[in-house]
């Protein structure tokens, strides 16, 4: 049986490509082994073996050489191919001819030959190279093209027809057929007419432009390469290139560009900045806002982290922070670092949040390192004036608590200087001029009346005092106080008064404005033991913006304003915090007390001032008091002191439950024309006014008593009797209530308790009382009142 010969067709396509493979592999071998098959030849000629051995030789050794490379099938193939083609067909056929042919001649034919099969080889190589590039074409993404312009023939391959939305064979008439016919955005023609123009000018090495094509209603992006050849004269005699569907790349490229929009837009509603900074590249990105939040125009640009190193403008310790920080994170396994540092803006130190995220590669090394920056300058000042008030509150609570106790132990010490004054008064005017006694006494009334200041001072520390609120002419305070310290000022210590207030009064208690001035001058000359100068200032100020002071703030208005510096050792920052606490000292033990800077703070806040305190440890401290103005005071009338009101029988009903203060007051009214009841439990007194209410001509009652307070006698009376003239005395009364229907006045005169303004006392007294107080306050109750009469 024949073995069957299979067709091209027959054969599958792997097959067909494995053949033709190995085919042109042998073929390409005879053309290599032709030089040796000329030699072989001319040795057949020089041998006795004649043209039978040089027929034979030649053709085993084409088929075994091309079995060899190409496989039994086709190496004969080859062979056969190979010894009949016009070199070998010289070399075989010359014996036969019998030496016709010289051998030098048959040499040269040969090599003509060869030369001649050369040349096919190499146009077989090339036909080889064309097929290799058109498989690597149909293979790749890119579409091709091909114009000879001198024919305008163009060539399209099958991807350029896909790209373009063609059907495939799709064939054009030229260039301009093509063009016409590639469905481009009507917007992007200008831009392709003018590249290709360009082009062919020579004004570009390469036509470069990505357009958009409009394909089954879709708008894709395409990229289009092209390069021209041209003649020695420079025109342009072909033109390739290759178009790419570049759709998705675009599509991502406009999402990044979104979310890097989106991203900037975030930032700056945030008023935010922001940087990048590529560890491996070093390169360093930050944004308009960052260089503007840290001081830099617009327009920088820092190439790299070196530079940023370089050129920040970041406070040395908070770079120091956050450096050692950022070293830290990226040697750990962390990925998030936040801090609060300064900026220098300007001279000017700003506040920033800093709020940074890294990314790590697969082995954990930092190779990005991104993050933002805020400006947080208006939160820290708000929460530094935060600080600021609720340490003020603390110490407003704390001033108010020590008042209290303060408030408690001066009603009692009243109690005691009242008897001790009073009696001592009495004692004094009955003892004769110049006697020992009469010098005893003297000293028990000094001392007295030491005890008398030193409540004084704790009544106003605790802002219990009675006083009226006046217009206090400061100007005038402040010379009396200069007056004082200069006559106990050690030599060292020189003073340098500068008053320009004139008249202006502030709205108080004169006693209070001097002990302000009082305290602050004498702490002043206490802080130079060794001497130095006090300085005390006085001027009108008018504040426009409301700015918070060290104690207080001062809203907008006019103010007198009180400066006391020295030049002592001054203060740290952290003890100016402290100061105004009570009992808080930086003097030797037994030379301060802690309170006068306290009573200073108390009586300031509630004249609704301010103070500004600067002090620098050696140079010195300055002390600032705002007071608020109250126009002008009036000058003071010059009266000679008058002498005691006297009683005219009048029946006064006396209660005090301390028994020798309620003693005192009965003698010293009796000696006055008085008739005095007296009464040291509230109760019998109510008792014994209830059985005969017209029998008491007034009422002169302490307001603290165990069984029922004044307060609560006085409603009781006046229940009964609604004109009865009353006196009210306390050693501890409140400061924010007033007498109903009138202002006090006069020295011992005040305003009523907390919840006895409603009960209306004629007169309110401030223990301990003197004869001329109770002498006063009767007879201005026993004054002729208008309207009045009992019910």
């Amino acid at each position: 049986m024949r073995p069957k010969l299979l067709t091209r067709k027959e054969l599958s396509p792997a097959k067909t490509a494995s053949l033709e493979e190995r085919v042109m592999q042998a073929g390409a071998l005879r053309y290599a082994l032709a030089p040796a098959w000329v030699l072989l030849a001319v040795l057949v000629y020089l041998s006795p073996a004649g043209p039978i051995l040089s027929l034979a030789g030649l053709f085993m050794f084409a088929v075994i050489a091309a079995a060899w490379f190409g496989g039994a099938g086709p190496g004969l193939v080859a062979a056969v191919l190979a010894t009949f083609t016009l070199p070998q067909l010289i070399a075989v056929t010359y014996p036969l001819l019998g030496g016709f042919l010289d051998l030098p001649r048959f040499i040269t034919f040969s090599v003509v030959g060869w030369i001649v099969g050369w040349g096919s080889s190499r146009r077989a190589r090339a036909l080889r190279d064309q097929e290799r590039y058109a498989r690597a074409m149909g293979a790749s993404d890119d579409g091709f093209w091909d114009w000879i312009v001198a024919d305008d023939a163009i060539y399209t391959s099958p991807r350029l027809l896909e790209i373009y939305g063609f059907a495939p064979g799709t064939r054009f008439a030229g260039r301009d057929d093509l063009v016409a016919r590639i469905p481009f955005h009507p917007e992007d023609r200008p831009l392709l007419l003018r590249a290709f123009t360009e082009h062919f000018a020579g004004k570009t090495v390469r036509y470069d432009v990505e357009p958009r094509v409009i394909r089954n209603g879709e708008t894709r992006w395409v990229h289009l390469t092209g390069i021209a050849a041209r003649d020695p004269s420079g025109a342009v005699v072909r033109w390739t290139g290759t178009v790419r569907d570049v759709t998705e790349r675009k599509r991502a490229e406009e999402a990044l560009r979104e979310s890097e929009q989106r991203y900037e837009l975030a930032m700056a509603a945030s008023e935010s900045g922001y940087w990048d900074w590529q560890v491996p590249t070093n390169k360093y990105v930050v944004s308009p806002r960052a260089y503007e939040l840290s001081g830099y125009p617009p327009g920088t640009k820092w190439v790299n982290r070196d530079e940023y190193r370089a050129r920040i403008n970041m406070h040395p310790e908070d770079f120091t922070r956050w450096e050692a920080a950022r070293e830290a994170l990226f040697a750990g396994t962390g990925d998030r670092l936040a801090m609060e540092v300064r900026y220098i803006v300007r001279g000017e130190a700003r506040w920033h949040s800093l709020q940074a995220i890294c990314r790590r590669d697969d082995a954990g090394k930092v190779i990005r390192w991104t993050g933002s920056t805020t400006d947080i300058t208006a939160r820290k000042l708000a929460e530094q004036e935060l600080k600021t008030m609720e340490r003020k509150l603390r110490q407003a609570q704390q001033l108010e608590s020590m008042g209290t106790l303060a408030g408690g132990i001066a009603h009692d010490f009243n109690n005691i200087l009242g008897a001790i004054l009073g009696y001592g008064e009495m004692a004094l005017r009955d003892a004769p001029k110049g006697s020992r006694l009469a010098r005893d006494l003297d000293s028990i009334m000094v001392a007295g009346e030491r005890g008398r200041a030193l409540v004084e001072r704790l009544l106003a520390f605790s802002r219990s005092a009675v006083g009226e609120r006046v217009p206090v002419h400061v100007e005038r305070v402040v010379r009396e106080v200069l007056d004082l310290v200069s006559g106990k000022l050690p030599p060292s210590v020189a003073v340098q008064a500068r008053l320009h207030a004139g008249p202006a009064a502030v709205l108080g208690d004169a006693t209070q404005v001097h002990q302000v001035v009082a305290n602050l001058a004498t702490n002043a000359i206490q802080a130079m033991p060794a001497g130095g100068t006090l300085r005390i200032e006085l001027a009108i100020e008018r504040v426009e913006v409301p700015r918070v002071g060290t104690i207080g703030a001062r809203g907008p208005g006019e103010y007198v304003v009180l400066t006391v510096a020295d030049t002592g050792a001054g203060m740290a920052p952290e003890i100016i915090d402290r100061i105004f606490d009570p009992f808080f000292t930086t003097k030797e033990v037994g030379t301060g007390t802690g309170l006068g800077l306290s009573l200073v703070h108390g009586i300031v806040t509630e004249l609704g001032g301010a103070i500004d305190v600067a002090s620098t440890p050696g140079i010195g401290s300055t002390f600032i008091v705002y007071m608020p103005r109250s126009g002008d005071a009036a000058e003071p009338d010059e009266e000679k002191e008058p002498s005691l009101a006297r009683g005219d029988g009048q029946r006064v009903l006396v209660v005090d439950d301390e028994e020798p203060l309620m003693q005192l007051a009965t003698r010293i009214l009796a000696e006055l024309g008085y008739v005095p009841i007296g009464f040291s439990s509230s109760t019998a007194a109510l008792a014994a006014f209830r059985a005969d209410p017209e029998h008491f001509d007034a009422l002169v009652t302490d307001e603290r008593m165990p069984e029922m307070s004044g307060s609560a006698l006085i409603r009781e009376v006046r229940g009964m009797r609604s004109t009865m003239p009353v006196v009210l005395m306390s050693g501890y009364l409140g400061a924010t209530a007033g007498k109903a229907g009138e202002s006090a006045s006069g020295d011992a005169r005040g305003v009523a308790p907390e919840g006895v303004s409603a009960i209306v006392a004629d007169e309110v007294l401030q223990k301990p009382l003197s004869a001329r107080d109770l002498a006063t306050g009767l007879a201005r109750v026993f004054a002729p009142r208008a309207g009045r009469g009992d019910t």
